[in-house]
Formats: structure tokens, sequence, C-alpha cells
């Protein structure tokens, strides 16, 4: 028992020792990805890209309040099988404006997954890239209760990705 603790207090002294040449860096990446350049060029291409299936879902939308209006007013005038064809009808497409949404919702996750994939690769580049310049032995960016300003470089690497951009 004694050697396992003279072996851990060696081994604890010997990190300690060593842990304070460390170098450590922390970046707050959900800054640095929304405020880059990049992540606003892809948005808007994928805003552009999706912009006509949006229409079109709109205009379905509209399509169906114009139907379900015009039934409301209409149907004391209806005989039993109009109002049921009507209905029919209604539901027909409200149920294929869910369809529709949903097919262009994943499309929208699958698209911004691809392109924040993108960006991320792009980020951790950057990462490496001052890591070596600077002689960093950790960078965070992921659940870091706390960081100093001294160890903040969350705006360097923001400055190099608009570099990059330009």
């Amino acid at each position: 028992m004694k050697k396992i603790f003279i072996i851990f207090a060696t081994l604890l002294s010997n990190s300690v020792l060593y842990a304070q040449s460390v170098k450590i860096g922390y970046i707050n990446i959900d800054y640095v990805v929304i405020s880059s350049p990049q992540f606003s060029q892809a948005n808007d291409k994928v805003i552009r890209k999706f912009k006509p299936q949006e229409n079109n879902l709109l205009l379905l939308n509209n399509n169906i309040r114009a139907l379900a209006s015009k039934f409301n007013k209409n149907k004391d005038s209806f005989s039993q099988s109009e109002i049921k064809t009507k209905i029919k009808k209604i539901v027909s497409l409200e149920k294929k404006l869910k369809q529709q949404a949903l097919v262009l919702k994943k499309q929208l996750v699958l698209e911004n997954k691809q392109a924040l994939g993108k960006i991320q690769n792009l980020i951790n580049k950057v990462i490496r890239k001052i890591a070596e310049e600077q002689n960093f032995d950790l960078i965070l960016y992921q659940k870091v209760a706390y960081a100093s300003k001294k160890i903040n470089i969350t705006e360097l690497v923001s400055q190099k990705l608009k570099q990059q951009f330009k």
C-alpha cells in the first residue's frame, strides 16, 4: 500500500510540474461560427436554394385557406355529397402541405449540416494553424465552465477566418 502511494505521489508531482508549462487556449465556438462570413455566405446560399420551395408551400397554404374560407361561406348551399367532396379535397391538400413541409425541413437540415461541417473543418484548420504558430499545447472549444480572458483566443480565430474569406 505504501509503495502504491509513493508511485502515485511521484506521478502526481511530475504531472503538476508538467502542467505548469502547458499553453492552453479557449475558443467560444458558437461566436466564431455565427460571426464568420463563411457562415453568413452558407446561410444565404441555403436560403436562396430553398426559397422557391418555400414559396410553393406558402402558395399551397394560401390556396387551402381560400378553399376553406369559400367552403365555410357557402357550405349551407352545398349538398351532402358536395360537402364531403370539398372536405376531402381540403384535407388532401393539407396532407400534401404537411408532407412537402416535412420533406423541405429534412432537406434544410441536411443542407445546413453539410454547410456547417465545411465551416467546422475550416475553423479546425485555422485553430490548428494558430496552435502551431503560437505553440499552444491545448485549445478547447466545447463546454468549458470558465475561461479567463488571458487564454480566450476567440477573436484571433474569428479574425483569421475573416482574412481567409477575402
